[in-house]
């Protein structure tokens, strides 16, 4: 089985970049529960858009998964070669740590343009059997259009709201 993740960038959480906030821990726990249900039930190999938020949140926790079954496969569907181009140096140390240590990366462009975020989510999406989805379920955007794009193909989908 073949799990993708979506959900809000920090701007759009509760607590923002504060990963030490109560909240985040909340979601960061919830986020690491479902994925080691997901795992027990059969899942394997999971994609993450690399994103900041959500996306680094998911990827991390299934980064610890692997270590302890080294089954688990993590592959990181990044939309364009310039994806962290603007981010500080912590957050690109962040993202260039978790891509060394996927089992594949997949550059779904070569090169931005609009719409290649949109691509990637759907890229992910159509390779994947369930989506965790960590969203509000009424904002707009890439996460809420990737969960409409799941529902249109039959993925089970898990909602945590944030």
């Amino acid at each position: 089985m073949t799990v993708c993740f979506t959900g809000h960038r920090p701007q759009s959480l509760p607590f923002g970049t504060d990963e030490q906030h109560p909240l985040c821990l909340e979601l960061k726990a919830r986020l690491t529960e479902e994925i080691q249900t997901v795992i027990k039930n059969g899942a394997d190999t999971f994609y993450t858009g690399m994103a900041l938020g959500v996306d680094t949140f998911a990827a991390e926790a299934v980064l610890k998964e692997k270590e302890k079954n080294s089954s688990i496969k993590l592959i990181a569907a990044v939309p364009c070669p310039s994806q962290s181009n603007s981010w500080s140096k912590a957050e690109k140390a962040r993202y260039n740590a978790i891509l060394e240590r996927c089992d594949a990366v997949a550059m779904v462009s070569d090169h931005y343009y609009r719409g290649c975020m949109h691509v990637r989510n759907r890229y992910m999406a159509d390779r994947s059997d369930l989506l965790i989805a960590v969203y509000d379920g009424h904002s707009k955007g890439g996460t809420a259009s990737t969960v409409q794009y799941a529902q249109k193909k039959g993925l089970t989908i898990i909602q945590l709201i944030p």
